[in-house]
């Protein structure tokens, strides 16, 4: 977990995410028609990695940018920080983009938000529960067993506290990834307008004997 963040750390890891981000169908569709994508991304992951930090959100693999996580148990999370980040958000959208494209921009997301919920989980999930935001593993640490060094320590604190966790995804290569840790896709939102879909997927604890000592998520 990073509580502060240094500048030189932060411009990687924006740098590391707006890549990620750049490879999502999600991000792809929405950013049709956009000259500066990556500074758009860049601008977009700096708030989400500042936000996720402020929150004691935010875990790196053995401190290395390339590896980045961002999840929280909801028993800790604000909603009146979250909606300021989603003002910080669509601000700076508005001041990295010229007028041309916001419109494009604008177009894009009337599409996409028929298969865009983040308020999924209420119907699955009755209270407390662990959500998993972010997990960006950069193409030179793929295949190197990073994805899972990185998500074994939450899904540790999921089982030891007893609580679901829960995620989305847009991309369908990464249904059958969150299936090998125990995720079980459990409501598919599409929309004719789009062919992209997103997936809504669900991992319940597992009991055992440990669960009853409870160290804090490292």
């Amino acid at each position: 977990m990073m509580s502060s963040i240094v500048p030189e750390t932060l411009d990687a890891m924006a740098g590391y995410l707006a890549n990620s981000f750049l490879e999502d169908p999600m991000n792809k569709a929405q950013m049709e028609g956009i000259s500066k994508k990556e500074k758009l991304m860049r601008a977009n992951a700096r708030i989400a990695i500042k936000h996720a930090s402020n929150i004691d959100a935010l875990y790196l693999l053995d401190n290395d940018p390339r590896a980045i996580m961002v999840a929280y148990d909801t028993i800790n999370n604000s909603k009146i920080r979250d909606a300021w980040t989603n003002i910080k958000t669509i601000v700076a959208t508005f001041t990295s983009v010229n007028l041309k494209e916001l419109v494009k921009l604008i177009k894009n997301m009337k599409v996409l938000v028929k298969v865009l919920d983040f308020k999924w989980p209420q119907e699955f999930v009755k209270g407390r529960h662990y959500r998993m935001k972010i997990i960006s593993i950069d193409e030179s640490l793929r295949g190197t067993g990073a994805f899972r060094r990185l998500i074994t320590p939450a899904i540790e604190y999921s089982d030891r506290e007893q609580i679901p966790m829960v995620l989305e995804t847009h991309n369908p290569s990464n249904v059958g990834l969150y299936e090998h840790f125990g995720f079980k896709l459990v409501k598919t939102i599409s929309s004719p307008k789009t062919p992209i879909q997103q997936y809504c997927m669900i991992r319940k604890p597992m009991t055992t004997p440990e669960n009853t000592i409870k160290p804090k998520l490292k």
